[in-house]
């Protein structure tokens, strides 16, 4: 059984720790969190040890950790959690900084340590469906890709924190990372990337929405367009929608439904595929996420291709916020 410890308890602790706590694989040894009130909630919650530091827990009692801390901590405590021989898994993205990025991957596979990120939708049945169905050309060749990535995180009278103001904050680290991601997991590494528009609405150098443009040299005439903005006081929760047109048809997806228009038509629900997991709480993804990085540990697996794509994720984000239009 690993033994593992969570760094950081905040809100998106609540989507991983019932799965690693549930998880017939895992030993959840402690859970470091610095705030003391969220310290203390955290622990009545969970019944499991909760400390203020990770230097109060032993080297020698954990084989792995989940950093769910904010994207500018990412690169100091996971590389060292990798330094002293830890496998790691770290929401997204990577780092703030694709040198610290490629440093981090580079100390994993020289030590062979298992190296995991958490774009949690490319373990989401409907978009695994979905790319095996692009793949396949099936119903034609991919000739333009849009992901639109809509939410209410962001108003006036949001609190300022971590994820609206100062650096690794706005919808480009948070909302942006998942879908540029998308786009890399369904048509591959890209060749360049344009940012067609981008918005400051409520604090400076913090982008709230933002629209851009890849391309590929390997996908004749293929363009993948992406969009995405937090701040829209019209729609209730967050929502990721995928239109490809084809050579055949037109694939359109809502995360629940693939719809196929044109010489075919026809649809394909989440009801249709297997969707069965050992744990189910926010979606069967965060559960299969979790699968993976446990067996890749134990296969002592040596890939590390979305470890790779992560970091070309993060290069690509930080072109995009620096690119002036």
């Amino acid at each position: 059984m690993l033994k593992t410890i969570v760094i950081g308890a905040g809100r998106i602790s609540l989507s991983h720790l019932p799965h690693i706590i549930n998880h017939p694989g895992i030993e959840l040894v402690s859970i470091i969190e610095p705030n003391f009130i969220t310290r203390l909630l955290i622990k009545r919650l969970t019944r499991i040890k909760t400390v203020k530091s990770i230097d109060e827990i032993s080297i020698a009692n954990y084989d792995c950790a989940f950093i769910l801390t904010p994207p500018s901590s990412h690169f100091i405590i996971s590389k060292k959690l990798l330094d002293k021989g830890k496998h790691v898994f770290i929401e997204k993205p990577l780092s703030l900084d694709p040198s610290n990025s490629k440093s981090l991957l580079s100390i994993a596979k020289k030590k062979k340590l298992r190296l995991s990120v958490g774009y949690v939708y490319r373990f989401h049945p409907i978009y695994i469906e979905l790319k095996n169905l692009l793949e396949s050309h099936t119903y034609g060749v991919p000739r333009e890709s849009k992901i639109d990535m809509i939410g209410n995180v962001i108003s006036k009278s949001t609190p300022i924190s971590w994820r609206n103001t100062g650096i690794g904050s706005g919808c480009l680290y948070d909302y942006g990372c998942h879908v540029i991601d998308l786009s890399f997991y369904f048509f591959g590494k890209p060749d360049s990337v344009k940012c067609l528009s981008k918005e400051e609405i409520y604090q400076e150098k913090v982008i709230d929405k933002f629209r851009a443009k890849f391309t590929f040299k390997n996908l004749k005439d293929f363009n993948s367009y992406i969009y995405c903005n937090w701040a829209d006081e019209t729609v209730r929760k967050a929502s990721i929608n995928i239109e490809v047109r084809t050579s055949k048809n037109t694939i359109t997806c809502d995360g629940q439904t693939i719809y196929i228009v044109g010489e075919t038509n026809k649809s394909i629900s989440i009801k249709d595929l297997d969707t069965n997991v050992n744990y189910y709480l926010r979606g069967e993804e965060f559960q299969l996420q979790l699968e993976d990085f446990i067996n890749n540990i134990n296969r002592k697996s040596d890939s590390y291709s979305s470890a790779e794509e992560a970091v070309i994720c993060d290069e690509y984000i930080s072109k995009l916020y620096r690119e002036s239009l």
